[in-house]
């Protein structure tokens, strides 16, 4: 479990000096026609090629077992990642929207590769950590994400302001790539833990084929379709405030990119905080409970980004503040996840839900994006007075996140805490 821990932190450092925020100010800076559809298709062709998670189990059979299939996936996922910089450089192919296009290429694929690989670590992870501390374990390897990220951003933050005073007369995308070939870097070297780290010999660690029985489980489990049909809520409005986000605070607000990685480098402080209490209550109180009370935090976030002005810009300070709740459901909805999952074949359940989730995130974030490029010049009565397209975005992405939670108490189940506990054994032995 210390393993997996230095795995988490590792990779969030990379994941954290080549941000999402990075890679869409580097598509600014290309200043391509249809601005708004660009933003939307780099941050939701990830989740769209994300479907191809399906394969993975398939994959994972072929390719000799979780761990080799794991360690390929991420090692090949570095190196594509490395690539980036060089290949999508501004000027280097005959248009911004051919560099456009090639950075979407490469940033898919990277996404792909990394995504096909957690599904089986997720299944590693779920042999390796008693279900009784499984709560606590993904709340302790959330923080040390959280640390890790944090701790890039801030750097990033720093070597891209270090950049712009030193080098002035050079443009700003040169400081991007600098920074994202770092972070693949550290993206190859999480690596490392995983080849230490012991897997047991089930069929799947094995390599063994997935049957077509085993592929249709989770299609006819009840207990699943609540949760995907919850989670595919949450997906589709958050991919859906995205483009418009990302779009208000560089171009509305005027806010620069080391401001932004500040802003996240305080969110995931703030999570680096929580997380390993979060876990706990997971473990005793149990997930739906804790998920609920993150979601009712996190819905509000659209709502100071609403209010924020170029005049008063600090109410998005607000949101972030809120979107440290977050932390619950990522410790949250994998554990749930995990208790639904057959011990032995898991990797089927853990495709599909992760597959299904990211196309209705990616396909929302397009028709965001795509929305904003229509709609962002006009604007909209409410209450007595109007509001820009990207304001009315975030108000009804506020009450729709909002009515998640009756969503979540409505179709998502899960075995009651006592029934569960006495299941998995004593909560505290063995620890994580």
């Amino acid at each position: 479990m210390r393993l997996a821990y230095w795995n988490g932190a590792l990779w969030a450092i990379g994941s954290g000096l080549a941000s999402s925020q990075l890679v869409v100010y580097l598509a600014m800076a290309f200043d391509a026609p249809q601005i708004g559809l660009g933003i939307g298709l780099l941050l939701a062709a990830p989740h769209l090629v994300g479907v191809l998670r399906l394969a993975a189990p398939a994959l994972i059979g072929r390719l000799g077992g979780r761990k080799r299939f794991l360690i390929a996936a991420y090692v090949a996922s570095g190196v594509v990642l490395a690539a980036l910089p060089a290949a999508a450089a501004p000027g280097r192919l005959p248009s911004a929207g051919a560099s456009l296009a090639a950075l979407v290429g490469l940033w898919c694929a990277y996404h792909l590769l990394e995504y096909l690989g957690t599904v089986a670590l997720w299944s590693w992870l779920a042999d390796l950590v008693p279900p009784a501390v499984r709560g606590r374990f993904f709340g302790r390897r959330e923080r040390w994400m959280a640390f890790g990220q944090a701790a890039a951003m801030l750097g990033g933050a720093w070597l891209l302001a270090a950049w712009r005073r030193s080098r002035p007369d050079e443009p700003p995308w040169i400081g991007y790539s600098v920074a994202a070939a770092l972070g693949a870097a550290f993206v190859l070297a999480a690596v490392i833990p995983l080849v230490w780290m012991p897997d047991r010999t089930t069929r799947q660690a094995r390599g063994a084929a997935v049957t077509i029985g085993q592929w249709l489980a989770p299609w006819r489990d009840r207990r699943l379709w609540g949760l995907l049909c919850f989670q595919c809520w949450i997906s589709f409005f958050n991919g859906l405030a995205q483009a418009p986000q990302n779009y208000y605070q560089d171009k509305v607000l005027e806010l620069s990119l080391p401001v932004m990685l500040c802003l996240r480098v305080a969110l995931r402080w703030g999570q680096w905080a929580v997380a390993p209490g979060v876990g706990r209550a997971a473990d005793r109180a149990g997930n739906r409970p804790v998920i609920a009370a993150s979601l009712l935090v996190i819905a509000q976030g659209p709502l100071f980004y609403a209010l924020a002005t170029p005049q008063q810009p600090w109410w998005i300070t607000g949101a972030w503040g809120c979107w440290i709740a977050w932390v619950g459901l990522n410790v949250g909805l994998p554990n749930l996840l995990l208790g639904l999952s057959p011990r032995r074949a898991d990797t089927p359940y853990i495709a599909v839900w992760l597959a299904t989730a990211g196309l209705c995130h990616g396909l929302s974030t397009v028709w965001g994006g795509s929305l904003l490029d229509h709609y962002r010049g006009q604007t909209f009565a409410w209450l007595g007075g109007t509001l820009g397209y990207c304001q009315a975005a975030f108000l009804l992405v506020w009450i729709m996140e909002s009515l998640g939670v009756l969503v979540l108490l409505w179709l998502v189940r899960e075995p009651p805490v006592a029934a569960r506990m006495a299941a998995a054994g004593p909560p505290d032995a063995p620890r994580s």
